[in-house]
């Protein structure tokens, strides 16, 4: 299992391929096995050099008590990004990993070639989404919480749900495999680790990634937004605001477009990094794949 320390944080990652950069950025509360279940990684490495990490306090990364805004993240993306001597890079994110890859992108410009969003949420655009609790991925979890006994508020709040899924007791934890779905209670099983954390306060904290500055990213940037999202005020947002920015959807997909349509999510990152990769100068790679380095 590859780690690297940064500055005394261990993180994980993986890497794979030959060619231009590629960085994937993960959501909040998932980990780096979304880009090896969904293919993507290495579909990707036959063309590119992909590097995957887990943001810090997921997956295999360190679990600190704080740092745990989009701009925290970015430093960690920033010393990851030096200690591996990557070069600028084209970065994917998914969710809060699509959030941290528009930061980087606005501290870092050099450090970023181009940008392909999944169906991110900003919280410097939370005006835009006023009913955040009606979104069907907080409901859905809600209610099976709600179903299983425990309590959990129509208000958005991570902290709670971290505090509250760390505390289920055995029968609580039975009924939710019984009604939730096996990739829901996996998902599910990664929450109480963040427990401890500032995680579910900081991920909805601007940090001055505001409207203004999000509409000064000037890299070539491409937003894959799910047909069922519940984020279509952002979604027209980056359309009208920012220049030459691309908007596609992904058929069938509410919000985790990776895993509900691999194959059509796969093709469009796919196309369009092989544009940004010829506008960038730098044709697709068509050397044999490499493996995991650590």
């Amino acid at each position: 299992m590859p780690l690297i320390d940064l500055d005394g944080l261990r993180i994980h990652y993986q890497q794979k391929g030959r060619g231009e950069d590629v960085v994937l950025l993960h959501a909040v509360t998932g980990n780096l096995s979304i880009w090896l279940f969904s293919n993507l990684m290495g579909v990707l490495a036959e063309e590119f050099r992909v590097t995957a990490f887990d943001l810090r306090g997921h997956g295999a990364s360190d679990v600190p008590a704080s740092g745990y805004t989009s701009a925290d993240m970015v430093e960690d993306l920033r010393r990851l990004h030096a200690a591996l001597r990557l070069g600028p890079a084209l970065l994917v994110g998914h969710s809060f990993g699509a959030v941290v890859a528009v930061h980087a992108a606005v501290l870092y410009p050099d450090m970023v070639r181009g940008l392909i969003l999944s169906d991110p949420y900003f919280p410097g655009l939370a005006h835009l989404e006023p009913n955040l609790a009606d979104a069907e991925m907080w409901r859905e979890v809600r209610e099976a919480l709600v179903d299983a006994g425990a309590e959990l508020d129509e208000e958005v709040d991570f902290t709670r749900l971290f505090q509250i899924v760390a505390a289920l007791s055995p029968s609580q934890l039975t009924r939710l495999r019984e009604t939730m779905r096996p990739s829901s209670m996996r998902w599910l099983s990664q929450l109480p680790r963040l427990a401890a954390t500032t995680c579910g306060h900081d991920v909805f904290l601007p940090v001055g990634l505001t409207a203004e500055r999000i509409c000064q990213v000037r890299q070539p940037l491409v937003a894959l937004y799910d047909e069922h999202t519940s984020f279509s005020a952002t979604r027209r947002f980056l359309a009208a605001n920012l220049p030459g920015a691309q908007m596609e959807i992904v058929p069938g997909a509410k919000h985790v477009a990776p895993l509900q349509n691999p194959g059509a999510f796969t093709a469009l990152v796919q196309k369009h990094l092989r544009a940004m990769a010829r506008a960038n100068g730098h044709p697709c790679s068509s050397t044999t794949p490499g493996s995991i380095i650590s």
